[in-house]
């Protein structure tokens, strides 16, 4: 296994977010082996080069290779390799971009997704005498032969079959004693007891001022911020006294100005660095709001 530190960052990338657990259900290359809520085990298996895949965890995930390799960019550029036989834990609420290439052969993993119920139970049943949690981050530890049979089996044995929400949970915490017993340093039961005190509601405002400019529905900000859609947007117009829409809009083109003063990007990889596919959408969008188009912005500062 391999950690170092890259010069790339999630910003730097254009593709649609991936929202994970959820967006894994139309992901090509990924199939549930069993669900329950945000509760889950997938099979990941790409066959071709797959570049630049930006997504959020939204909850606590484990991945486990069983074959291929992938680098994973954190927002802090952050570079995380991830080989055959490595297991990676990922933050709920992270975001990350992973990059894929095909030349050495297919990439296969196993994704698992933890609902607080699971953790709860898992951190109940062990304990390693630590009474206060530090912030979690991903972590990259090897496997072990027997983990790598109990992984690689699930596929086999489960595909196909419509898993019951007690036998999703059992798997699960199978997995993480299974885990607990080959994580001589504690590192699992650390990262869980973090993400255990870190459940619940996020602040709405630290979301939407982190994520303001990802390509992320109505629907995946309520997700992020662990409210429903309902609830979510009732309390968006208390804390920023406007719907979404509105606020969102305003960010991105405000981030679009300080692209346009900046005075080096065309202005149509600005359009797309705010959110806009179309550049004459985003120049009328641009005008309407700042009472001039960008490149007038741009003769009027020179």
């Amino acid at each position: 296994m391999v950690r170092g530190h890259g010069v790339k960052t999630c910003a730097a990338l254009e593709d649609k977010v991936l929202l994970l657990p959820d967006g894994l259900h139309s992901f090509a290359g990924a199939e549930a082996i069993m669900t329950s809520g945000r509760a889950g085990i997938f099979h990941k298996l790409l066959h071709q080069d797959a570049f630049g895949t930006e997504f959020f965890s939204n909850v606590p995930c484990l991945a486990y290779v069983l074959r291929g390799r992938e680098t994973f960019f954190d927002a802090d550029g952050e570079e995380t390799v991830v080989a055959s036989g490595d297991t990676l834990l990922v933050p709920r609420h992270h975001h990350m971009v992973s990059e894929f290439s095909s030349e050495t052969g297919p990439l296969e993993a196993v994704l698992f997704f933890f609902n607080d119920a699971v953790i709860t139970d898992f951190l109940a049943a062990t304990s390693h005498g630590v009474t206060a949690a530090p912030r979690s981050k991903t972590a990259l530890f090897a496997g072990s032969p027997s983990l790598r049979e109990y992984v690689g089996a699930l596929p086999r044995v489960y595909s196909g079959l419509q898993a019951s929400p007690a036998l999703v949970k059992s798997k699960l915490f199978e997995l993480l004693l299974l885990l607990d017993l080959h994580d001589r340093e504690g590192q699992l039961w650390r990262f869980l007891a973090h993400e255990n005190s870190e459940r619940g509601r996020r602040n709405i405002k630290q979301v939407m001022r982190a994520h303001a400019l990802a390509d992320l529905s109505v629907a995946d900000y309520a997700r992020l911020s662990g409210r429903s859609v309902s609830t979510f947007q009732r309390d968006f117009k208390r804390a920023f006294g406007e719907v979404p829409s509105v606020w969102l809009r305003r960010a991105r083109l405000d981030h679009a100005r300080d692209m346009v003063i900046d005075g080096k990007e065309p202005i149509a990889d600005i359009a797309l660095a705010a959110g806009f596919s179309d550049t004459s959408h985003f120049i009328k969008a641009y005008k309407f709001q700042f009472d001039h188009t960008p490149k007038q912005h741009r003769l009027h500062l020179a």
